[in-house]
């Protein structure tokens, strides 16, 4: 088959030589084409050509968008993975596997309503794992939120909070030998050393872990109110009360260095000889400041 030409200085019967020869010889007669093929054109014939030639010697591949390619025969279609991404294996006959890598990579995001990996799945914010237990190893867990739980358990029996230590049921300080409690703290007993300070009856009570004899030592200076209560070696609803009247200065009364009984006022049956031994005198003064009757002592 030859190029055709038609100069512009070429006669018409030169045109129509050359169009029948291009139509006759080139082109072809459309009646020796097999009778599969229908198309009244060369474009629609070659695109029908391609379509029987694809289904026998060659297949089509289309996508997830309908786009479609035609591989023919001779030709070769490769399937490619992504590192770290997909894996595409081709094996057997005919058979072509698409996987996921033992590690995978995903540089965008991941969305699933639930992750499962081995014993562990995630769902709606929330971890959980079959076994019951979700280790994080020698990891370190930080939040700036909080952390809400029925129980926190140490494998290794020491737990930290800050600098706040707890070791079975013992807690310290890891900085200082001082733990401060900025807010009210309650409990049923404190207990200091071998005292004791709990609620009896409604009451705050001080008391001996040893025993009711022990000593109570004050370093300090301690100051009471108004008074000072002696429940007595029975516990009932009778007190003795050491009442202050208000002072308007410094008081100071003294206990004397002797064993003896504390003679009030009205405590007459107590002034025996006892008191007045040891050659005591006792001087009446009247309100002048003049003494009016001396008793001397060693009376019986």
């Amino acid at each position: 088959m030859s190029i055709r030409n038609i100069a512009v200085t070429d006669t018409i019967e030169k045109f129509r030589t050359e169009f029948n020869a291009m139509t006759l010889d080139d082109f072809g007669d459309m009646a020796t084409l097999s009778g599969s093929i229908s198309s009244t054109t060369i474009v629609g014939a070659v695109n029908e050509c391609i379509a029987i030639i694809s289904s026998t010697a060659g297949w089509t591949m289309e996508d997830s968008t309908s786009t479609q390619q035609i591989v023919g025969g001779g030709q070769i279609a490769r399937f490619l993975g992504t590192s770290n991404e997909i894996e595409a294996v081709v094996s057997g006959t005919n058979t072509v596997t698409i996987g996921l890598p033992s590690a995978v990579s995903i540089t965008t995001s991941l969305t699933s309503p639930i992750v499962n990996a081995g014993n562990l799945t995630l769902t709606d914010g929330s971890i959980t794992d079959s076994s019951g237990t979700i280790n994080f190893g020698n990891e370190n867990l930080i939040t700036t939120g909080n952390i809400t739980a029925a129980n926190i358990t140490s494998t290794s029996g020491t737990s930290l909070l800050g600098t706040i230590e707890i070791v079975g049921n013992t807690i310290r300080s890891t900085d200082s030998t001082t733990i401060y409690v900025n807010d009210r703290l309650h409990a049923n007993i404190l207990q200091g050393g071998d005292i004791e300070l709990l609620d009896v009856g409604g009451r705050g009570t001080i008391k001996s872990v040893s025993g009711s004899n022990q000593v109570l030592n004050f370093d300090l200076w301690p100051i009471f109110n108004s008074y000072i209560s002696f429940e007595g070696a029975t516990d009932d609803g009778f007190e003795t009360d050491v009442l202050c009247t208000d002072p308007t200065a410094d008081r100071t009364v003294t206990i004397p260095d002797a064993t003896g009984t504390i003679i009030l006022d009205g405590s007459t049956g107590y002034a025996t000889s006892t008191i007045f031994s040891s050659a005591v005198t006792l001087v009446i003064y009247n309100s002048a400041g003049v003494a009016q009757k001396t008793i001397v002592g060693s009376a019986t």
